[in-house]
């Protein structure tokens, strides 16, 4: 709940009180007055939300009841029971609007994504990509393939630039993906514009380094590349150039830059629980390789002077979440110039299930790891039986691969808190989907180890000892490196 959100509440609170107390009208009056004053200032600095309408609605009604009993001529015949049921009215009224007003407010609120650790300031920049040689079958009115792709980046924040604003939280892209998902009107996610991220749009590219390692990053099937904000923003922050691609074969929702916007026509829930799903995810792979033959290009002239130079195109890696994560094991298959993967919770398809890889792997999974409840099948176009031998699969599969399937040093972080969904921004949304834990904390133990990680295989420095033990902190995650070669 923002400042003057939760004074305008308070205040509309004590208003009420005074109808309940039958206090003098100039108190109600003043209250008026109060509550007139902090609504101003609520909308011109922090700006409407629907989670206030009973808050905007109640001072409508306040103030022409205010002004009713301030101008009707006093009634001294009214007898003491109908003064008593307008006590209790009121009473009742106070108790509805506090938590009608409270809830919705604190239960779905206008939050400020947790500050990055590392020592850079982080910059964001937008492109869009356009292949005329491939088809996109989720734009078949288009000539070639285009994608969109965010850059999050080491930035160089000058003393001479001011003031420094840092950009609102995507809410077109989650707004579009909440509908494709759930449904969900577009205008019930509105108020995300006011969430507050830590990067800066298109400012400079830190020089304390001539070149910065890439990481990719591929969303989730039926997400969007702006999934994971916090978790990109974190990486830059430590020196990487993070590009999160948007996939239109399964995007939930894309908005180019001519104003373009893209919904997927896909079943949200069409994915199909089989191992040897490999079309989308070689397509997904396709595009990463896409992408890097476009940074490379960038890298020799960005025409709007950003990152000319600035792209190591020698120090590569990828990570992923969900299906995004298949793609990341995908592409390490496929593209010789990416050094190292991340799997964030997300199962390993044909032909990496057979083949394997030669090369550093990461698996981060929630110990639940992409199980589904009986209700939830009921969504899926598989039966129960189909989804319990499609999951025994994946489990074995990962449990496969750590041990000996990939030929390289692999290591498996398991959370057993939260839920497939805890690894994305997804919980900032509500503290309803936190289930209950920390998702600061989750997110900062996910992300040491990413790091970490990432600077040993990619960035080529000292293997971090956290890498290199089992720890167990408060049951709150199990973690196991097979070290398979030096």
């Amino acid at each position: 709940m923002r400042l003057f959100e939760g004074i305008l509440i308070f205040v509309h609170i004590a208003w009420l009180f005074s109808f309940s107390l039958r206090a003098d009208a100039k108190i109600k009056i003043s209250a008026n007055i109060a509550a007139f004053a902090l609504l101003t200032l609520h909308m011109a600095a922090e700006g409407y939300r629907w989670q206030m309408a009973v808050t905007y609605t109640l001072f409508v009604v306040l103030t022409v009841v205010t002004f009713m009993l301030y101008f009707r001529r006093k009634d001294k015949t009214e007898n003491r029971k109908k003064r008593k049921a307008q006590k209790l009215l009121f009473a009742l009224l106070l108790i509805l609007y506090a938590f009608g007003s409270v809830a919705p407010a604190t239960l779905i609120p206008v939050f400020q994504l947790p500050k990055p650790t590392g020592s850079f300031e982080v910059g964001m920049s937008s492109r869009h990509l356009l292949e005329e040689s491939r088809t996109n079958a989720a734009l078949p009115e288009r000539v070639g393939k285009e994608l969109m792709i965010q850059i999050w980046y080491p930035a160089e924040i000058n003393d001479d630039i001011q003031p420094i604003r840092y950009q609102s939280f995507p809410y077109a892209e989650w707004a579009g993906t909440m509908e494709f998902l759930f449904s969900t009107p577009r205008f019930f996610f509105d108020y995300l514009k006011y969430g507050r991220t830590n990067s800066i749009q298109d400012i400079a590219v830190s020089n304390q380094q001539d070149r910065y390692p890439i990481l990719l990053f591929s969303h989730g099937f039926g997400s969007t590349r702006m999934q994971s904000f916090s978790q990109m923003e974190e990486l830059a922050s430590h020196g990487y150039i993070v590009v999160s691609v948007d996939h239109m074969i399964d995007a939930a929702f894309t908005q180019f830059p001519d104003g373009r916007e893209v919904m997927s026509k896909a079943d949200a829930y069409s994915y199909s629980f089989t191992i040897e799903d490999e079309r989308n995810v070689r397509a997904r792979s396709e595009d990463m390789t896409f992408v890097l033959d476009q940074l490379t290009v960038l890298n020799e002239w960005d025409p709007e002077g950003l990152f000319t130079g600035k792209l190591d195109m020698e120090r590569i890696g990828i990570l992923g979440h969900s299906y995004g994560g298949s793609t990341a094991a995908q592409s390490l298959l496929d593209d010789a110039r990416i050094l190292a993967g991340v799997n964030i919770d997300g199962p390993l398809h044909e032909p990496v299930a057979s083949k394997g890889l030669e090369r550093p792997f990461m698996f981060i999974l929630n110990k639940d790891y992409l199980d589904l409840d009986d209700e939830e099948i009921k969504y899926t176009s598989i039966t129960p039986e189909q989804f319990r031998q499609y999951h025994s699969q994946i489990k074995k599969l990962a449990d496969y691969h750590f041990r000996e399937g990939i030929r390289a040093d692999t290591y498996q972080l398991i959370f057993n808190a939260g839920d497939h969904y805890s690894f994305s921004d997804f919980p900032f949304l509500s503290p309803l989907l936190s289930k209950g834990i920390d998702i600061e904390e989750f997110h900062q133990v996910m992300n040491r180890y990413i790091v970490a990680y990432f600077n040993h295989y990619v960035m080529n420095e000292e293997i971090d000892p956290l890498l290199l033990k089992e720890e167990h902190v408060n049951q709150f995650y199990d973690y196991e490196a097979n070290k398979k070669r030096n």
